[in-house]
């Protein structure tokens, strides 16, 4: 009788060693990759640029949306994320002086359209929220702003040049 009872505890155990062990290997295999959807856009005192790319390499459509976007939550991300950078920006945690040096980074990033205020050093494939679920998508943005000199060099005549920086990534 003991036999049969210890085989049983055995077997369960056995079996929840092997249920935890699946469990874990999806939380740990998983990592943020990029998706290769982005959105940058510079701007200075002499006018501004911008690009834009799309998941998987494809191209961008003529209003520079991607076909993607809307199973990835874009859109939803995008604007939460740049809302919480904007946050971290009116906190006045960082102002700029028209000296050198003098440059100031805001971020934030998103989750299923809720955006989260960052620190000034985040770096989203290593700072997202780990563990997390595979097919997952998020929006790291990132504010960037510096003192430049005017076209002429002249240090009387600074401006400030501003970069704006959206990327996406997906969890795996």
């Amino acid at each position: 009788m003991n036999m049969r009872k210890s085989g049983r505890v055995a077997a369960i155990a056995a079996l929840w060693s092997l249920a935890l062990a699946g469990a874990a290997l999806p939380a740990a295999a998983a990592d943020w990759v990029h998706s290769g959807r982005y959105q940058y856009f510079s701007e200075g005192p002499l006018g501004g640029n911008g690009s834009n790319g799309c998941q998987g390499g494809a191209t961008p459509l003529a209003s520079g949306d991607c076909i993607a976007d809307p199973g990835t939550g874009w859109a939803a991300n995008f604007n939460a994320a740049m809302a919480a950078a904007d946050a971290v920006e009116a906190t006045g945690v960082c102002v700029l002086g028209y000296q050198y040096p003098s440059s100031c980074r805001f971020a934030g990033y998103a989750l299923n359209g809720q955006g989260v205020s960052a620190s000034e050093n985040f770096y989203a494939p290593n700072d997202l929220p780990r563990p997390c679920v595979a097919g997952t998508h998020s929006v790291g943005y990132v504010i960037f702003r510096r003192v430049v000199d005017a076209q002429d060099g002249s240090a009387d005549d600074r401006g400030i040049e501003s970069d704006y920086s959206a990327d996406e990534y997906q969890c795996r």
